[in-house]
């Protein structure tokens, strides 16, 4: 056990990545916790590079890997994927596939599988397998929104969701060989198969894909990976040991999950403090603080697409009065009179870094935005030209249960009280999806189905795609946003070619709208923190997105025995 250090249990932010919302928007992160754990049995016999102790471990159920691929450290282990990525999410090499193929023009995907893959049940991994997941995965509900997207744009899959079909016809499947044709372009396609881990359908056969989360599988699952389980204790531990048949060989070590939901693990530092984690990772600043003054820890800090913001509700009112963010005027005034360089120096310790788009600071990013740097006179200005109505209070919700948002929402009230913007915050609970995302029925002219003017939110994005998909006209999470064929337009450009150089070329025009109409208002960019133990004598080759399936080659850790 590592020395414990007395240390003040610091107050965790709750962000963890969606649990329950197909576009990888958090309203989800904070589900309900179970209290401090009292860490069960060590396996009884450890592989031979020992335990390594980590959370994120089921608690009524291990989620599927489907929503969010990569939330749990047990869907990143005990699911393969037919192509891995690298660090930074860039397709890499086969996994599962032996090799892959996809044409010029992105319209025509072929895989072929390994030989002498096994489920962890010993049955052979099938190429028909992939086939059925990936019909079954466009039945379920609450699919991940990349996934979504890649699978309806496959040739038949309209005919097939629409029941006119028994099968997707553009995909056929010949001894170990997957071809895939789609009807339409589909830019996250080799994106997709990095994350989207097929599964053993034999399991699901006669259950209803609208219960699939509900499945008896998800107590105890069978999967691909190089851990398989071992023993679980719902809500209190699971221990995973290694899958021996793995095809990249198998690790040498066990692992022992305690159960909390995600990254917002409320036992996180006290754990640490008793020698309970050896990997885990966290988006709280004031837990990562924590963590860096126990012994035999260390933090990493990683950049990754993590957007907090506000959404501005542009559609007029449901008695039909315009709303009061339509002026992009106003909007920019906001943007002007909150100093977030103060605010990610002094409340989040320098862990944050100003947004002046959705889109994260990545090479590829356009250049030249207006960062609007603190400038509350000419928010001034902005809002005199708006003819803003000083009586009007703005409706401001968020769903965070931390201490620190509450403290975030406080600032943003004083920085717009003092250019003339009045601003009420509440918590919003209850079926935080329809409460946030419910769309108009007529998406041109409202009136709003929703009743907030901001919504303090973030996106936790896979691709640049499912930063601004959201807000074309009829999406069914755009619940703020008026149709504007601009925007359309431009967010169509980028989903309208398989071009490298075209696909930047068009993010970029689109960051520029952006930022100059700030059809949404980001605020700051969050990295996340990586904790490993000394235990970990060697660990993965380099840093990722720890939300998201990337190389880290665990099979290969190196873990010193307890």
């Amino acid at each position: 056990m590592k020395k414990v250090v007395s240390l003040l249990l610091a107050s965790m932010m709750m962000l963890g990545v969606l649990a329950g919302c197909s576009s990888n928007e958090d309203p989800a992160e904070t589900p309900e916790t179970p209290g401090a754990e009292t860490p069960g049995e060590t396996p009884e016999e450890p592989a031979e590079g020992g335990v390594i102790y980590s959370n994120g471990g089921p608690i009524e159920f291990f989620e599927h890997p489907w929503l969010n691929p990569g939330s749990f450290l047990y869907n990143k282990t005990l699911f393969d994927h037919l192509i891995v990525a690298d660090e930074n999410l860039n397709p890499e090499e086969g996994q599962l596939a032996a090799d892959y193929n996809i044409s010029e023009d992105g319209m025509n995907l072929e895989f072929n599988l390994k030989e002498d893959l096994f489920w962890h049940d010993g049955e052979a991994i099938t190429a028909d397998d992939v086939k059925e997941s990936i019909e079954y995965a466009l039945k379920i509900s609450g699919l991940n929104a990349v996934f979504a997207s890649t699978f309806n744009a496959i040739k038949g899959a309209e005919e097939f969701v629409a029941g006119t079909a028994d099968e997707i016809a553009g995909i056929v499947v010949d001894g170990n060989n997957i071809k895939i044709e789609f009807a339409k372009l589909a830019p996250d396609a080799l994106l997709t198969f990095t994350q989207f881990a097929p599964l053993p359908m034999k399991h699901f056969e006669g259950e209803d894909p609208l219960n699939f989360q509900q499945s008896a599988f998800w107590q105890s699952p069978v999967g691909s990976g190089p851990f398989m389980v071992e023993e679980v204790k719902l809500n209190e531990y699971t221990t995973l040991k290694p899958f021996d048949k793995y095809h990249a060989g198998a690790p040498s070590f066990s692992i022992y999950l305690t159960p909390s939901p995600g990254d917002s693990d409320p036992n996180l530092v006290t754990n640490a403090q008793a020698g309970m984690v050896d990997y885990a990772f966290t988006k709280s600043v004031e837990a990562a603080n924590s963590l860096k003054e126990v012994e035999g820890l260390n933090v990493t800090q990683v950049d990754i697409r993590y957007t907090r913001l506000f959404y501005p509700n542009k559609f007029p009112k449901a008695d039909g009065t315009p709303s009061p963010l339509a002026d992009a005027k106003v909007r920019q005034a906001i943007a002007y009179a909150i100093d977030m360089a103060a605010i990610a120096e002094n409340l989040f310790k320098g862990a944050a870094v100003p947004a002046n788009s959705l889109s994260p600071n990545e090479a590829t990013k356009a250049t030249g935005l207006n960062d609007y740097d603190y400038n509350p006179e000419k928010a001034k200005e902005l809002l005199a030209e708006a003819n803003w109505d000083e009586d009007y209070e703005l409706d401001v919700v968020y769903y965070y249960t931390d201490q620190q948002t509450v403290d975030f929402m406080a600032a943003i009230q004083s920085y717009l009280k003092d250019v003339g913007i009045k601003m009420n915050f509440r918590l919003l609970e209850g079926d935080l999806g329809s409460l946030l995302w419910t769309p108009p029925a007529d998406p041109v002219n409202g009136p709003s189905a929703v009743e907030w003017d901001l919504a303090y939110a973030a996106n936790a994005a896979l691709s640049l795609h499912e930063y601004y998909d959201r807000y074309q006209t009829g999406s069914s999470s755009n619940s703020h946003t008026p149709s504007d064929p601009k925007l359309d337009e431009l967010i169509e450009a980028t989903n309208s070619t398989f071009d490298t150089d075209e696909i930047v070329a068009a993010f970029q025009e689109l960051q520029k709208y952006e930022n100059e109409t700030l059809f949404t208002i980001p605020l700051y960019y969050q990295p996340t923190f990586v904790i490993e133990s000394d235990k970990i004598v060697k660990g993965a080759p380099a840093y990722g997105n720890p939300q998201f399936n990337y190389n880290w080659e665990i099979q290969n850790w190196e873990v010193k025995a307890d």
